[in-house]
């Protein structure tokens, strides 16, 4: 990754990058949170098979009870990390509570320690709780926000730290299509996620002349834990006794103006994997959607 020399020491910045060759990160290393599956293993053997070193951090079975799915288990952070390892870099891969912000400074320091530098981070770690708002208990709404948005601020505070006194870095938010429209029941983590655009945006021209850029990449319904079980299975096909993952894609074909259910969490991959790259130096502050032309429908 080229620091802000791009910019030839005035106004005029060099030339823009031609685009590097696979591995396009070798010798570089991330932080993921909310790693073991879904969106951020999907980042963590994307980054990985660009040469990347990565540090992965997941709650596991702390995650806290209420949300409308599975939590993730040892037996896939350690499958992730094994899978990482696989493409021939290092990783370690430890459970950790971004809502405690001691955890979030822990990740960023392991990926200093173990390898010398933090080129990269990608704030996944995210969950939800479900319910009209005139039903939800404040711990609840307390819970996802300090999970979705503090949590957030707990690794991209020591992460800007560290990446602006290298003068270079790239800080990836993953937010969600909830970032710019409503969703019935799901107020705390609409708010969070809307909330998590003003940070990106904020942290983006605050670091603006250091070499480090921030994003956020906004998913449509995506193919995980989160939105792929019995739970919302039941939701999309509430007249079958037991709907099935068939009964969910044929109920959520027209979900998207593509006809598709979902995209998948390789496709949000993809797109940080870009915001990582040289090519993406003057991009900053920027809320992109991927989400299989959801976003067509608003502003």
């Amino acid at each position: 990754m080229t620091d802000l020399s791009t910019r030839a020491g005035g106004p005029d910045p060099l030339p823009a990058p031609l685009p590097v060759p696979p591995p396009r990160f070798k010798g570089q290393a991330a932080v993921i949170t909310g790693g073991a599956r879904g969106i951020g293993k999907a980042h963590a053997i994307a980054l990985a098979r660009e040469g990347c070193d990565i540090v992965i951090g997941d709650i596991l079975e702390d995650l806290p009870d209420g949300t409308p799915y599975e939590k993730a288990t040892q037996a896939e952070l350690d499958e992730t990390a094994s899978q990482v390892e696989a493409l021939g870099v290092r990783c370690v891969a430890v459970r950790s509570d971004v809502r405690r912000p001691e955890d979030g400074e822990r990740l960023i320091d392991l990926a200093v320690s173990k390898f010398g530098r933090l080129d990269i981070l990608v704030s996944n770690a995210a969950l939800t709780i479900e319910n009209e708002l005139v039903d939800t208990p404040a711990e609840d709404f307390d819970t996802v926000i300090r999970t979705n948005l503090l949590g957030a601020f707990h690794v991209i505070r020591p992460a800007l730290k560290i990446m602006t006194r290298a003068g270079r870095g790239r800080v990836i938010i993953i937010g969600s299509g909830a970032g710019r429209h409503a969703e019935e029941k799901a107020g705390p983590y609409v708010a969070s996620k809307w909330a998590l655009i003003g940070l990106a945006k904020t942290a983006a021209l605050e670091v603006a002349k250091s070499g480090v850029t921030v994003n956020v990449v906004l998913p449509g319904p995506t193919d995980t834990a989160m939105m792929n079980g019995p739970t919302r299975y039941r939701q999309a096909a509430p007249d079958k006794p037991n709907p099935t993952r068939e009964d969910y894609l044929k109920a959520k074909a027209e979900a998207t103006p593509m006809g598709l259910a979902w995209i998948k969490p390789e496709d949000v991959a993809t797109t940080s994997l870009f915001l990582a790259s040289d090519e993406a130096r003057f991009i900053s502050g920027v809320a992109l959607s991927v989400d299989a032309a959801d976003c067509a429908k608003w502003t």
